[in-house]
Order: C-alpha cells, then sequence, then structure tokens
C-alpha cells in the first residue's frame, strides 16, 4: 500500500503543534492577563505569528499526505476555513502595507499601525485552533474507562482550578486591588457551580477580564465542558462515538443515546436563544443607569447569563434592590430563573419536541407533570408567606402591586438563583426558616440549580402518601413508579441531609457568627442559591473550604457523588430470606 513520504512527519508535527499550544496559550495569558512592556509585547506578537503559520503549514502538508483528501478536508472543514482566512488575511495586510512593511513588523522593533489587526487576527486564529483540538481531546476523556459520574466530577474540579488560577491574573482585578488564592478559587467554585455567594464585590473588585471569566466559568457550569465539546464536535461535523453518546446520555439523565446529540443541539441552541432574549430586554431596561453603550450591552448580557444559569452573580453591589418597582427588570429575571431551573427535559417535552417514539409525538411525562406542579406549588406558597411574613418588614411602605412582584420574585431566586429586591440580611427568622425549606429542595433535574430537586421531594411524599394508605407500590398520574426511584430519592435525602448538618457542626466551630446565618449559609451553598445574611466575606479560611466544598457538592449532587466513590455492585443470582424490621 504506498505511502506519502508527508506521512512520516505528521506524528512529529503534531507533538510539535501541543507544544506551540502550550506556548500560545502562555502567550494569550502574558499579554491580556499580566502588565508587561512594549518590547516583551512585540516578542510575544511575533511568536504569535510564527505559530499561526505553523498551524497553515502543518495543515498543508497533512492535506498533501491524506488518501483521501476530498473527504479529509470535509472532516477537517473548520480548520481549513481557518487556514484560508489567515491567508486572506495576510494578502490584504501585505496589499495596504507592502511587503517590506511587513517584513519590518516581523523582524523590527516597531509595529506598523494597521498590523495591529493583523494580530488580533492571529490571536483569533490560535483561539479557534486550539478550540478545535480541545473538541478532539473531548473524544480520548470519553475512551477513560472511568464511571460517567467520576469524569464529570473531575471535568469539574479541572473547571474550578483553571478558573481559579485565570482569576489571579493581576489584570483580573481593578488596578490597587488584590485577590487571594483561596477567594480566588471560591469565586471560580461559585461561578462554575452557578451559585452566586461572593467574598469580594464582583462589579467592584475585578475588571472587565474578571468579569468575562466569571462569565464564562457560569457559562460552562451551566451544562459542562464535555457536553459543550460534543455539541461543537457535532457541529464541526467531527464523528461522535458510541462511547461518547453514551456518555453524555448519563451525564445528562437522558434515556434515549440515539437522540441525544439532537437533544444536546436543541438544549444548547435554546440556551443561547433565551439568554439573548434576556439580555435584548435588560437592555431596554435598565434605561439610564449605564449611560456608555458598551457597558450597557454588557451588563445586560452579563446578567441575562447569570439568570438563565441560575447563577445569581451580578455586577451591582445590591443585586437588584434598585430595581424592586421594576416589573419588567424584575419579571424578565424571575422567568429566566424559573426557565433555567425547570430543566431541560421538561422545556422540550412541554414545548411539543417531536422525536420518533413508535412512530408518535412524544408525550408529557410523569417527570414533566411532577415538576410543574411542585414547581408551581412552591411559587404560590412562597409568595403568599413571604407576603404574610414580611408585610411589615422588608416589604413594609411599598404599594401592594410592588410587594406582590417582590414577594413572587424571592420565592422565585430562593430555590435556584440567588438574586434578590430586598435586603436578605432584614427578613424576619420565620421567612429565613422557610427560606431555608426553599433551598433545600433547590430546582429540577436536568438544569443547573442545586438542592435534592423538585422530583425528588415529590417521589418522597408520594412515598409516604401511599405507605399511610396501606399501599406498597407508588403511582402518579396513573403511572406506576419503580422501586428503585423512591431507593434513590432517599438516598439523595440522607446523603444531602448528612453533608449539610456535617457542613453546620463545622462552621459552628469555626464562625463567630449567630447560628441562623451560619445555617442559612450552609444551605444557601448547597442549593447554589447563593442568597447569605451577609456573613460570606467574613468567613474564616476553613469556613470558606467548607462553603466551597459544599457548593461542589450541591452543584454535583448527592446521586452523582455516590456513584462517583462507589464501585458498582455486580448482580447476585441469588437471594436470602426476607425479615420484617420494625420502624417508627
Amino acid at each position: 500500500m504506498y505511502r506519502h513520504p508527508f506521512q512520516k512527519v505528521i506524528p512529529i508535527l503534531n507533538q510539535i503543534l501541543v507544544l506551540l499550544s502550550i506556548v500560545a496559550v502562555a502567550s494569550l495569558i502574558a499579554e491580556y492577563g499580566f502588565y508587561i512592556s512594549a518590547a516583551l509585547k512585540h516578542l510575544i506578537h511575533r511568536v504569535d505569528v510564527f505559530i499561526v503559520w505553523f498551524f497553515v503549514l502543518q495543515a498543508a502538508i497533512k492535506l498533501l499526505a491524506a488518501e483521501e483528501r476530498w473527504n479529509y478536508l470535509k472532516s477537517r472543514w473548520f480548520d481549513y476555513l481557518l487556514v484560508g482566512v489567515i491567508l486572506v488575511g495576510t494578502v490584504v495586510i501585505i496589499s495596504n502595507v507592502g511587503f517590506q512593511a511587513f517584513g519590518k513588523f516581523l523582524y523590527g522593533r516597531r509595529i506598523v499601525e494597521i498590523t495591529k489587526l493583523y494580530i488580533i487576527g492571529a490571536q483569533i486564529s490560535i483561539v479557534l485552533s486550539l478550540f478545535a483540538q480541545g473538541i478532539r481531546l473531548n473524544q480520548r476523556i470519553a475512551m477513560f474507562p472511568f464511571h460517567p459520574a467520576q469524569i464529570l466530577m473531575a471535568s469539574f474540579l479541572v473547571i474550578i482550578l483553571v478558573g481559579s488560577l485565570l482569576l489571579m491574573l493581576p489584570k483580573a482585578v481593578q488596578p490597587g486591588k488584590h485577590l487571594s488564592y483561596l477567594d480566588a478559587l471560591f469565586t471560580s467554585t461559585s461561578a462554575t457551580c452557578v451559585t452566586g455567594l461572593i467574598v469580594v464585590d464582583t462589579g467592584q473588585h475585578f475588571s472587565r477580564l474578571g468579569h468575562l471569566i466569571i462569565l464564562a466559568l457560569i457559562q460552562i457550569g451551566r451544562l459542562g465542558l464535555m457536553t459543550y465539546a460534543t455539541f461543537f464536535a457535532f457541529v464541526l461535523r467531527r464523528n461522535i462515538s458510541l462511547r461518547e453518546k453514551s456518555l453524555m446520555a448519563d451525564i445528562l439523565n437522558y434515556e434515549s443515546m440515539g437522540l441525544i446529540v439532537k437533544l444536546l443541539s436543541t438544549t444548547i441552541i435554546f440556551t443561547f436563544l433565551l439568554e439573548f432574549i434576556g439580555a435584548v430586554i435588560f437592555f431596554f431596561g435598565f434605561g439610564s443607569l449605564h449611560p456608555d453603550l458598551g457597558e450597557r450591552i454588557f451588563s445586560a448580557i452579563f446578567h441575562s447569563v447569570s439568570a438563565f444559569c441560575n447563577a445569581g452573580f451580578s455586577l451591582y453591589s445590591t443585586s437588584f434592590m434598585q430595581f424592586n418597582q421594576n416589573f419588567l427588570v424584575v419579571l424578565t429575571l424571575a422567568f429566566l430563573i424559573i426557565l433555567g431551573g425547570i430543566g431541560f427535559p421538561v422545556v422540550l417535552n412541554v414545548t411539543g419536541y417531536r422525536a420518533p417514539l413508535g412512530g408518535r409525538i412524544r408525550r408529557i411525562r410523569v417527570q414533566t407533570r411532577l415538576v410543574i406542579l411542585i414547581t408551581a406549588v412552591l411559587l404560590v406558597a412562597g409568595t403568599a408567606f413571604f407576603l404574610l411574613a414580611e408585610n411589615q418588614g422588608t416589604l413594609a411602605g411599598q404599594p401592594w402591586h410592588v410587594k406582590l412582584l417582590n414577594a413572587f420574585f424571592q420565592s422565585v431566586t430562593t430555590r435556584t438563583a440567588g438574586f434578590n429586591t430586598v435586603d436578605i440580611g432584614q427578613i424576619a427568622a420565620p421567612t429565613a426558616l422557610f427560606f431555608l425549606l426553599l433551598m433545600f429542595i433547590g430546582a429540577s433535574p436536568g438544569s443547573t440549580g442545586g438542592g435534592i430537586k423538585t422530583t425528588t421531594i415529590g417521589i418522597l411524599f408520594a412515598g409516604v402518601w401511599n405507605v399511610i394508605r396501606g399501599r406498597n407500590r407508588i403511582e402518579l398520574f396513573k403511572k406506576r413508579i419503580p422501586s428503585t426511584v423512591l431507593n434513590r430519592a432517599l438516598v439523595i435525602l440522607l446523603f444531602s441531609t448528612s453533608f449539610v448538618f456535617l457542613g453546620i457542626l463545622i462552621l459552628s466551630f469555626t464562625e463567630s457568627k449567630p447560628l441562623l446565618d451560619i445555617i442559612f449559609e450552609e444551605f444557601s451553598a448547597f442549593g447554589t442559591v447563593g442568597l447569605s445574611r451577609g456573613i460570606t466575606p467574613d468567613l474564616s479560611t476553613w469556613g470558606k473550604v467548607v462553603i466551597i466544598a459544599t457548593m461542589y457538592f450541591g452543584r454535583l449532587g448527592a446521586l452523582t457523588i455516590s456513584l462517583a466513590i462507589t464501585t458498582p455492585r455486580e448482580i447476585y443470582h441469588y437471594d436470602y430470606p426476607s425479615e420484617s424490621v420494625m420502624v417508627g
């Protein structure tokens, strides 16, 4: 079989490409994350140009060495589109400044003004090429012989650690500000786990680069790094292996592996669409708060993403208290939170997502009905309780329609998001205790919210009700629920209760704060809510470590943690005689 001579150098090219990818990341971090001299910046630019042209060269060699060049070109169309853009950009620059001036830029000490655009284009090309390589890395990760829960835990841990290092960059904070590594780790964990608890003022302490890093962590934490990688692999027409599909089906808790790519695409497109709509509404709702157009656009995008991802991060020191009478902003925020926290399986089911299922349209499932029922009950109960308990407290002096607006919003945000339109530190003790219940229940499966989930509490209540009625099986909406579902719900409740109690116990030793504030903080971290009674910035070192662990546990969930740390048991082909045990 004939082999092209270039085939021998391809492994060497791949090794060099990996090395240059590391150099490329370092060059981008050095320029945009540190304060460096003009001479060093010019050197970095030259390195960037060299990396870009090596990328072009290795792509050309690989194409020449390919046996079926057209098929290879189609499978790597994104890479060669990038090569084409680089070549066209170079021709345009040379035609404007001349070949001699372009050569002076490459070898001289001064940068011709028009070549700044070329440098930006080169750096964008580097980022996109790294992006393409990252997608291919996702396939290798999927082949690791680990349980999906372990891969999910590891991926979130990697994101958190990388995010913490990025937040430590000098340019990530405002000039004159300082951020310790523990605070950077806390912020990264809070953003990745879409919690919203903060140890420093997000809007005042971080620079625009810091805000972008936090925004990226929130968006990645929304569904997980591997979810986005699999989606973009599909968009770029990469082959998605059965192992990848199986892994994503387990991670996203989808039943049909055959539909995973289509469901995944719909989920991410739906995410971006709703975030875009929310940003447009916020742009008009923020009004004259931001005289600068760029600030206004960024604020609208940041808060739309933060709301839909149920993150609770805000660029405003008092969250949304200044908008507590702005119906457009508050209601938009509330419905973004609801849609983000209700879970994508429910959204796709309700919106009539069509999928092959015995030649019929997928019907409304029991999970969808249960999620909607429990969510509606919690929203109504939370609104009514907040109105009753805070009528003469944080809601005093407001018109009735404003009271209703804020009571509804706090009922929405307390379970998942962490924004606030009233001062949480001033709410009455009964309200705080009721908030503990809402935060512990949390959002719904398939969403970014924490807590034990609405379906878990629904199954537990259904199990209790059937025991009271003397039945030995659970029936919901004329469907029988397998006993394994109740067993999982009990495991989740036991693990979650134990973990939260342990966190409160440790915090009661490490923190000299009122017990109610400590309990509130722990429940908020577990539910990835982000509401606080004002003690987060004053937490001790060990207190921050406990809250970091709680946010991580709450985001992944008790079931994922338990599956990750235990080895799946083999199936037994025997049974013991049964014997009853008295309980209660």
